[in-house]
């Protein structure tokens, strides 16, 4: 019979009473072997480690067993069934009040992105054609002119005599 499908002869034992029957049964014989007299302290710590030993082995038995992951999937689905479910009633109810539920902010933080992602991009690119026309400005300047001037002197007008 396997321990932990609770399938026996007769068919009584489930699973999880198994699993604690099996482990009070062992922690009970553990560290009680015939030993020649021994400190006290140290059967003390062979009880505790045998304790130990026993229920980490069928703790990892019984979590690894197939009644403990299909019980897990089951409980995991239903959890996150509910909480789908909920979200679709608390949307309608607030759509129903005609207020904002956190898909209509979610969809308009997912507009502003990709604007500000736009916007950002053509800032870049209108940037990059400034200095292309800067650098075409400076170039295009004669030597004398750039060099002869101060910053924010008044230019004479075209056509105008010197």
């Amino acid at each position: 019979m396997d321990p932990y499908t609770g399938k026996d002869a007769d068919g009584s034992a489930d699973p999880f009473s198994r699993f604690w029957v099996d482990l009070i049964s062992k922690m009970s014989t553990a560290g009680f072997g015939p030993t020649a007299s021994t400190a006290q302290d140290d059967s003390l710590k062979r009880m505790r480690q045998a304790f130990f030993d026993a229920w980490a082995k069928h703790c990892d038995e019984f979590l690894h067993s197939q009644a403990f992951l299909d019980m897990m999937k089951k409980s995991l689905d239903s959890a996150l069934a509910f909480k789908q479910e909920l979200n679709e009633f608390l949307t309608k109810a607030l759509h129903e009040q005609q207020m904002p539920a956190r898909s209509d902010t979610d969809s308009i933080l997912l507009v502003l992105r990709s604007l500000e992602d736009r916007v950002l991009d053509r800032l870049e690119r209108l940037s990059e054609r400034v200095e292309k026309l800067e650098d075409v400005v400076r170039s295009d300047k004669p030597a004398d002119e750039s060099a002869g001037a101060p910053r924010g002197a008044k230019r004479p007008a075209k056509g105008a005599a010197k």
